[in-house]
């Protein structure tokens, strides 16, 4: 049988024979390998706008009037046009955290605000092959980090999230392990992984885990009970392996325990943290007994066969990025590489609570606070009130005219304000940078917009405006994926390459 290639199209309104709402796939022949490849690199919003079809049922009655089938007559319409549309450098599928999921390291732990090391990769390659020196100021799970001692080519950064600063740690020192060392940590890991619940039995809970919980979270039920009383006894065990002096070993375990919280808890992360409905506590709960030994050994085929190896020497300085004009570096950066949190609405904090409270970095409900006040603000909950004293007086007529907008038309007053912190803290770490960048730096931001109370908040374009005064230039902006909001409106992901000469 001749193979087919299928691209995935999705439409509100597709319903599969069993019923359940799901993408329609648009099948190739081998000899359409061709024009698969370029409607592979088209996000679903972009080959509708091709198809001129918002819906799938507006497609199946163009391909009825045409007497063909919707496979047939979508590829026909699509071959006809596809010339015409700017076909994006990068897949869709690069842009976001999707390609990273089998990826080995990048695997351990989902982070769905990050992005793919080949998108990193192919930004290095076409934009700044030669840098000597790159900085990565929100460095998330790391792949800046690891796609740039690929290119041999040293990262300082910085990542204001503890639980994100571990698990960069944790990878950098397995990947630095001689291979005897690997094994011997494997090997480790093995033992653990075939006894550990048969210990955990043997186990007492960490009762100062359990202390802390109530200090954080108050009464608030997050695990079924068993499962909180397993979690404890695992910080148990944790606890003793490093007391014994493994810290290596008890950071992976740790990475592979507090990857498993959510998936564990009544809780879901999509998009925001929330509970999972009555439904989904049917069909999703599972338990750490049956997801951590999958999760170690994973891990642990990764340490064993993944000839990944970190070679330079990459730096966390200022883990706060705000706080980047602060350091005086010898050797000055040439690029930048980042994706910085969108301005969103999300509570970047509060999405790693579970993750946070299990590594003992929330010891009291404040700590929650203090941690998201040093955090970019980009969330309604980030908003502190002494913000509402301070001046705008960014250079950007584009922000005072949506800024005007937005105050009348926002539901929360906080709204407003969330917008006017997060680009004077973006102005912020920009103009910290110009102290330790290198005349004609290049700057390669991965930026979306937002849209609050039906106001479109042009996130990059402003930023543009604010920084442009300090010597940031745009060279180039490309459309990476675009997305219909709620009220219809489009958002586009972008990536912004901006050149720096010094003012």
């Amino acid at each position: 049988m001749a193979t087919q290639l299928h691209k995935a199209i999705y439409f509100d309104d597709y319903q599969s024979e069993k019923g359940k709402a799901k993408s329609f796939a648009l099948a190739f022949t081998e000899d359409e390998a061709e024009l698969f490849k370029k409607v592979g690199q088209l996000s679903s919003y972009a080959i509708k706008k091709i198809l001129k079809c918002d819906t799938y049922s507006v497609l199946k009655k163009k391909a009825d009037r045409d007497g063909r089938s919707v496979n047939q007559y979508a590829k026909r319409i699509i071959a006809k046009h596809i010339n015409k549309v700017d076909v994006p450098s990068f897949q869709t599928k690069d842009v976001t955290f999707g390609n990273s999921k089998d990826v080995p390291f990048q695997r351990w732990y989902p982070y769905i605000e990050g992005y793919s090391p080949s998108f990193v990769d192919a930004l290095i390659d076409k934009y700044c092959p030669n840098a000597k020196l790159i900085y990565e100021p929100f460095a998330g799970t790391g792949t800046t980090i690891f796609s740039a001692d690929h290119k041999g080519i040293p990262t300082l950064y910085s990542e204001v999230n503890p639980l994100l600063q571990v698990l960069i740690d944790t990878k950098i020192s397995v990947m630095k392990l001689s291979s005897s060392k690997r094994q011997a940590l494997a090997s480790k890991l093995v033992n653990i992984n075939d006894n550990m619940f048969a210990a955990l039995a043997k186990t007492t809970p960490a009762e100062n885990l359990r202390a802390s919980y109530y200090r954080v979270f108050g009464k608030s039920v997050y695990f079924p009970e068993d499962q909180f009383e397993q979690v404890l006894r695992l910080k148990t065990i944790i606890d003793g392996i490093e007391k014994d002096g493994d810290l290596l070993l008890a950071k992976v375990l740790s990475v592979a325990v507090f990857s498993c919280l959510i998936p564990i808890s009544y809780l879901k992360k999509q998009g925001d943290l929330r509970f999972k409905t009555e439904k989904e506590r049917q069909n999703e709960m599972v338990i750490i007994q049956d997801i951590l030994p999958e999760k170690i050994k994973v891990i642990i085929e990764d340490i064993q066969n993944c000839q990944v190896n970190i070679r330079l020497n990459h730096k966390l300085i200022q883990g706060n990025a705000k706080n980047i004009g602060k350091s005086s570096l010898k050797n000055k950066i040439d690029a930048v590489i980042t994706s910085p949190p969108y301005l969103n609405g999300t509570n970047y904090f509060r999405n790693t609570k579970l993750e946070l409270w299990f590594l003992s970095y929330l010891q009291s409900e404040d700590d929650l606070r203090l941690y998201r006040d040093e955090a970019l603000t980009s969330g309604i909950n980030d908003v502190k009130q002494e913000y509402s004293k301070q001046v705008n007086d960014l250079s950007s007529p584009l922000l005072d005219d949506t800024m005007m907008i937005l105050d009348k038309q926002a539901y929360d007053r906080r709204i407003p304000l969330m917008a006017r912190c997060y680009f004077r803290e973006m102005h912020e770490v920009f103009q910290g940078l110009t102290k330790n960048l290198n005349d004609g730096a290049d700057i390669l931001v991965d930026l979306g917009d937002s849209i609050f109370s039906n106001v479109h908040i042009q996130t990059d374009l402003i930023l543009l405006e604010i920084i442009e005064p300090l010597g940031f230039k745009l060279q180039s902006r490309e459309i990476l994926r675009q997305r219909r909001s709620r009220n219809g409106a489009l958002l586009s992901q972008v990536l912004l390459v901006i050149k720096y000469k010094k003012v």
